[in-house]
């Protein structure tokens, strides 16, 4: 409720207006006011989501992409690798107002949480995806057009995958049954909420060979409000790991790491022959190599070059003894 003028106050005003001057003697103090902080906010943008919920949303969208840079490679048979570069707020006509045309969209079912969301993926991501499947090389299409019918087929695929690595990233909060509800074209015509709705939007970059894409992912904020303070408990939990908890993760991590089975190669030499030479190869024929047998050999571990070493016997078994160690 506001203040009630007095009556000294009243008639201050009332003074003030007849003579057109006031005395700022009169005035009350305003060093509380000059102490206050103001901040801008712009009622057309609020910002919905706390720092603690960001920080949890990010959490999440880097597992996802971590899921996705595992699961993809097979798949293309090539290295694939999904940065993650921003997580912002902004409505849904100025997400749709970004959007490239013609691009590839799939509008996808949140369930069980409820509202839908959208997954763009740019011409630069979705060619050398298709390159790759028909057994290409993963190029990229000079100019970008709509996808065929085939090949939308084959980005179905994709879309199907990302799914999965999205509901495996998140399924220590929530369990999703998520599905693609339709794929399109022209972003225009994409309308799962208002314009005025805010929205979170993920952006990727997707290393697909030697190309390089983007990927988005537009969540409006109406459909992760439900999970919002799930998310910010669970980054909380996160960044107050305790020590002890620290440490037996640690020790877990070390005890797996040195469990794990590593190849271990050492490479007497190489030699380079037409396919007519190798056609014509028969038992007894010599084959010369570009190492000499003074020289270390190289020595790799899971294929990358580690040590140097000689080549030699140990009792009845072929063996080398290691000399250096090769430093990156």
């Amino acid at each position: 409720m506001a203040d009630i003028l007095s009556q000294d106050e009243v008639d201050m005003l009332l003074a003030t207006v007849s003579g057109g001057e006031i005395d700022e003697s009169t005035l009350p103090s305003t060093e509380k006011y000059d102490q206050t902080v103001l901040t801008t906010y712009d009622f057309r943008r609020p910002e919905r989501v706390s720092k603690e919920q960001l920080k949890g949303l990010q959490s999440l969208f880097e597992a996802f992409a971590r899921e996705l840079s595992i699961t993809m490679p097979p798949f293309l048979r090539t290295v694939v690798r999904i940065d993650l570069t921003s997580i912002d707020q902004l409505t849904y006509d100025e997400f749709i107002l970004s959007v490239a045309r013609p691009t590839s969209l799939a509008i996808l079912d949140m369930s069980p949480l409820d509202g839908r969301s959208v997954l763009e993926m740019s011409p630069a991501m979705v060619f050398p995806i298709v390159d790759r499947v028909m057994g290409g090389k993963g190029t990229s299409l000079a100019a970008p057009r709509e996808l065929t019918e085939i090949e939308n087929r084959i980005i179905y695929r994709i879309i199907l995958m990302i799914l999965d690595c999205w509901r495996r990233s998140w399924e220590n909060l929530i369990e999703f049954k998520m599905g693609v509800v339709d794929q399109e074209s022209d972003p225009l015509i994409v309308q799962i909420v208002a314009g005025s709705e805010m929205v979170v939007l993920v952006g990727y970059e997707v290393y697909i060979g030697e190309t390089v894409g983007s990927m988005n992912m537009c969540v409006p904020l109406m459909v992760l409000n439900p999970i919002l303070d799930q998310i910010s408990q669970q980054a909380h939990f996160q960044r107050k790991m305790t020590p002890q908890m620290a440490a037996m993760t640690h020790a877990m991590l070390t005890q797996k790491i040195l469990r794990t089975s590593v190849s271990v190669d050492a490479i007497l030499g190489q030699s380079k022959l037409l396919l007519s030479d190798l056609t014509r190869l028969q038992i007894g024929d010599v084959i010369a190599l570009d190492a000499s047998v003074n020289d270390p050999i190289p020595v790799e571990v899971g294929g990358i070059g580690r040590f140097l070493a000689h080549p030699g016997k140990r009792r009845l078994h072929s063996s080398v003894q290691l000399v250096a160690l090769v430093r990156d």
